[in-house]
């Protein structure tokens, strides 16, 4: 609203201006006129003068030096023949001076009014004047002699400084030829000096006018001009106005309404820092705290806000209420962690009573009619059975890690465990990866002992695994015997091979490869860590 404004008052401001600076530039020019008009009754009086009018010439000198005398504006007065020559004049000049070479003299012969000539430095006074003058004529109209004076140029600058002018401005008088013949301020200065010529153009117009101009004083103007074709004819008249002057008043109140709209500015800045700080900055720093404590340990941390406070007040309400209902749930999560973690202990010792029973009742069913090494392998597998879900179930494994898989499922073979060697990285796998592994690398070493590198003593076994960055995770798993006896594909696939190719269920995608080398066997298996999502049915 200040922007627009200023700039509505700043253009308004400089059309009313430009509209000073023609009427000053008007009211110079009428004042030029008037002095025009009344040297023109002063020759057209002194013309009728008998003397004058009959060229008696010492009645005339007497009469052109009284008329001299009086008038304050003109040093001398002359009236010349129609070749130019002096046939008397107030200064008595010499006889025989001619004027025949004058501008003033040739254009009254033609005009029918007075002529206004150009600046001139006189013969008669041996000072700048600006020379007016008329034709005196016989009854028939025909030219008698001419009648001149000069006006002089520094009661004309008087003139000018005694009519004043506003703080800054300027008025200027120049004749056709744009040579200064009065001007206020600094007329001693320019009086006799041509205008610059990037302002001719303004003599010469056509018609009045108002521009900004760069005067030569170095003060930016509004002037307002009248051409040398404007009245008065024959002279240009400017009047300027400083626009740095005309423009005071706007510009302080613009100062004032800026530094008014700064402090309300301040003061809404402040006001709004002070709210702010007290009303919402300090309850949100409050808030923060609180949290940030919560988060450090110390649960019962609260803001003490309510609602009714305000409206950062609710927040934190909210805030203590939302730890209100957190820590009832980590209670309840802890209970029913603690629960859990007691189901899941009995159940590990139920589930070890069964397999244990389940062993118990084989060795009584089939010890008479089963070979005993049959009876151990199966015994053996249970255990490692039992030992997956030792894994499964404890709290410390609850993703079954399949390191401690595998060396679970291996610690029947302790006294084989320098000759074992595990590395990969840690990778969790589900309940059904877990259990279909422990029985994989129950078989795979049991068969190492039987028949592979694990059977006599210089084997050795390195089961190696990675995991890529599909989503399921899958992971690639190595079982490479070195350094035992040469091995060969069983002739017919037996319980144990069964069991390797078709331990893992099918959502794990399983990819199993058997390869009988000359130093022992290789088993690359790989799996899925979690089942595969069944797709969903379009």
């Amino acid at each position: 609203m200040l922007a627009f404004n200023e700039l509505t008052y700043r253009a308004e401001r400089e059309q009313e201006v430009h509209r000073q600076a023609r009427q000053a530039g008007q009211q110079a020019a009428s004042e030029m006129e008037r002095i025009i008009e009344g040297m023109d009754g002063l020759l057209t009086a002194v013309a009728a003068i008998p003397a004058v009018y009959n060229q008696d010439v010492a009645g005339c000198r007497e009469a052109l030096g009284a008329v001299a005398g009086s008038v304050n504006s003109i040093r001398t007065i002359f009236l010349l023949d129609t070749e130019g020559r002096i046939i008397c004049d107030s200064s008595r000049a010499p006889e025989g001076l001619s004027m025949q070479d004058r501008s003033y003299f040739r254009d009254a012969l033609t005009a029918r009014g007075p002529t206004i000539g150009e600046y001139t430095d006189s013969r008669l006074s041996n000072s700048p004047v600006l020379p007016i003058s008329k034709a005196v004529r016989n009854p028939d109209g025909s030219v008698k002699g001419v009648l001149a004076t000069g006006v002089r140029l520094g009661w004309l600058g008087d003139r000018l400084r005694e009519r004043g002018l506003p703080p800054g401005g300027a008025v200027t008088i120049a004749d056709r030829n744009g040579v200064i013949l009065a001007r206020h301020p600094q007329g001693e200065r320019f009086v006799g000096t041509r205008i610059p010529e990037p302002f001719l153009q303004l003599v010469k117009g056509s018609t009045p006018g108002t521009v900004e101009v760069l005067s030569q004083d170095g003060e930016t103007r509004i002037i307002g001009y009248l051409p040398v074709d404007a009245a008065p004819r024959g002279l240009y008249v400017s009047a300027g106005l400083s626009k740095a002057e005309a423009f005071k008043s706007v510009n302080r109140a613009s100062l004032v309404g800026l530094a008014l709209v700064s402090l309300g500015a301040l003061a809404a800045f402040a006001a709004a820092w002070f709210v702010g700080n007290a009303f919402i900055r300090r309850p949100l720093s409050r808030i923060i705290t609180v949290l940030e404590r919560w988060r450090s340990g110390a649960p019962r941390a609260r803001t003490g806000m309510k609602a009714t406070q305000g409206e950062v007040e609710s927040v934190g309400q909210t805030v203590d209420d939302l730890l209100d209902e957190l820590e009832r749930r980590q209670a309840e999560a802890t209970a029913a962690q603690r629960q859990s973690e007691l189901l899941m202990r009995e159940l590990s010792h139920r589930v070890k009573n069964t397999l244990t029973i389940v062993q118990a009742i084989a060795r009584q069913t089939f010890g008479p009619h089963v070979d005993k090494n049959l009876s151990r392998t199966f015994t053996d597998r249970v255990v490692a059975l039992a030992g997956t879900y030792d894994i499964l179930l404890s709290s410390e494994h609850a993703g079954g890690d399949i390191e401690a898989v595998i060396a679970t499922t291996l610690r029947p073979h302790q006294n084989l465990a320098a000759r074992i060697s595990l590395r990969g990285p840690r990778v969790a796998l589900g309940s059904q990866a877990a259990l279909a592994l422990s029985m994989v690398i129950h078989e795979l070493a049991t068969n190492a002992i039987k028949y592979g590198a694990l059977h006599d003593d210089d084997g050795t076994v390195t089961i190696s695994w990675s995991v890529g960055d599909d989503e399921p995770q899958r992971v690639d798993l190595v079982w490479e015997e070195r350094d035992g006896p040469a091995v060969t594909p069983p002739a017919s696939e037996g319980f144990g091979s069964k069991l390797v190719r078709r331990a893992f269920p099918p959502q794990l995608e399983p990819a199993i490869e058997l390869d009988y080398g000359a130093t022992g066997l290789i088993c690359r298996l790989a799996f899925a860590a979690e089942p595969v999502p069944a797709p969903i049915a379009a």
